[in-house]
């Protein structure tokens, strides 16, 4: 059996981005969202002697419109999802975004972070590499820029070590798409194709074409499109898949290597369909960039009381809540992938497995309980009642909370949106009636 906790660990918490590259210096590792290294510390899989923890540096989260969109490398997934900005100017890379896990996870995960860890099948980097973008490294002596083929060397391995991924520098293409696959169940895709182009009189000029999940790294294929038109570039989708450049191949626990190369023509042929379609965007926007700044000091304020948060660096906030009698936050998976542990932190679901309870310092934490208002229950709990939406009743906390957050974003409660937001798991095989108490929330909701 695994142990419940990491090994013993220092933490800060940086104030400002000289600050944590002081800690950096001394060996501590950046923990940005901490979705992957919070269980990747947990499992064991890595151990580092401290942590420096630059989440609620805020100075790193922004959008900036110049001669390439620049975007702060602690903007979350959720902002690179929806803020119209970055759907207006590279509408790949949101669609990617929206692919990611799920709300929890968009909610606390970065596009730094994520590039920093450079997983083989993340959503990002193949995006990137057709978008032809850049990172940035701040380190002490300055700022280095890398190409995104560059920055990732291998798995897991990046130009990062030593510095912190600062900010993604983005040039604009007038067409785009990208296709992610993944298997049901699956919270990483197998397979990521990206393409992008110009054209000029109705014919491509300039074309990049990136696949991801395929190889331990991106591969790029640059002027296959060259002289097409958008419309004749999905015929050659068997043609171009063939071109493609190889790399060092990659099972994922999901398909492997050869299954994927078999259907990379048919969603190649999807990918380049979308050159040509230009397809309105429906999935949810917003202008503003969440921030996460929290208020400093050593406590937190849970359902409104204040509680010191007296843990040490490596306890668990589900743990730490359930310490204090907050037994209605279960433990289900304890890989952030379940959702039954979902609170809301600054009223945004996270999963409370994959934050340490020192991260809440500062900041608020609900569960269900802070949910009735003058005795009446939120729509969202009515709603669950009325359509017998639990069976044990083990996960319907987790549920509750994140179709709160969800609902909020999407208050209509569409299908698609509610399809690559809400994936907590239901031990009992609910998702009927689930499904049917979060659509009549959002009439309770739209009807206040």
């Amino acid at each position: 059996m695994r142990p419940p906790y990491p090994r013993h660990f220092k933490y800060i918490k940086a104030n400002s981005v000289e600050e944590a590259l002081q800690y950096v210096e001394e060996g501590y590792r950046p923990l940005a969202g901490g979705q992957s290294l919070s269980t990747l510390l947990k499992l064991g899989v890595v151990a580092y002697e401290g942590l420096v923890d630059i989440f609620e540096l805020d100075e790193l989260r922004y959008i900036r419109e110049e001669e390439k969109l620049k975007i702060g490398a602690l903007l979350t997934h959720n902002d690179v999802a929806m803020h119209e900005t970055v759907v207006r100017w590279a509408p790949a890379l949101s669609l990617a975004a929206w692919h990611i896990a799920d709300l929890q996870v968009r909610n606390r995960g970065t596009i730094g972070g994520s590039l920093a860890h450079a997983d083989p099948a993340a959503n990002y980097p193949a995006v990137l590499a057709a978008l032809n973008a850049e990172v940035a490294v701040r380190r002490k002596k300055g700022v280095y820029t890398y190409p995104i083929s560059q920055f990732i060397k291998g798995p897991y391995e990046t130009e990062a070590e030593g510095g912190l991924v600062v900010e993604i520098a983005v040039p604009k293409w007038s067409r785009q798409g990208v296709v992610v696959y993944k298997r049901r169940g699956a919270s990483y895709p197998s397979l990521i194709i990206a393409v992008a182009a110009e054209e000029e009189n109705g014919v491509v000029t300039k074309s990049r074409i990136a696949v991801g999940g395929l190889y331990t790294r991106p591969v790029v294929l640059e002027g296959a499109l060259d002289g097409l038109t958008p419309a004749e570039a999905r015929d050659r989708a068997d043609k171009i898949a063939a071109e493609m450049p190889e790399g060092e191949p990659y099972d994922d626990p999901h398909m492997k290597y050869d299954e994927k190369r078999g259907l990379l023509p048919i969603f190649m042929s999807k990918a380049l369909a979308q050159l040509s379609g230009r397809a309105e965007w429906t999935l949810p926007k917003k202008r503003e960039v969440e921030k996460w700044r929290g208020s400093g000091g050593n406590s937190a304020w849970i359902n409104g009381g204040e509680f010191i948060i007296d843990a040490e660096p490596r306890r668990l906030l589900i743990d730490f809540l359930r310490e204090k009698g907050f037994k209605e936050v279960k433990r289900g998976c304890d890989e952030g992938r379940c959702g039954a542990c979902t609170v809301l932190l600054d009223g945004r679901a996270v999963k409370s497995c994959t934050i340490f309870a020192v991260q809440a310092a500062g900041h608020r934490v609900e569960t269900v309980r802070s949910l009735q208002r003058g005795g009446q229950l939120h729509p969202v709990q009515k709603a669950f009642l009325e359509e017998y939406a639990m069976q044990c009743g083990y996960c319907t906390h987790g549920f509750i909370m994140a179709a709160v957050d969800y609902l909020r974003i999407d208050p209509q409660a569409r299908d698609d949106v509610l399809k690559l937001s809400v994936k907590n798991i239901c031990r009992c095989t609910g998702y009927l009636n689930i499904i049917k108490a979060i659509k009549k929330a959002s009439v309770y909701l739209q009807s206040k």
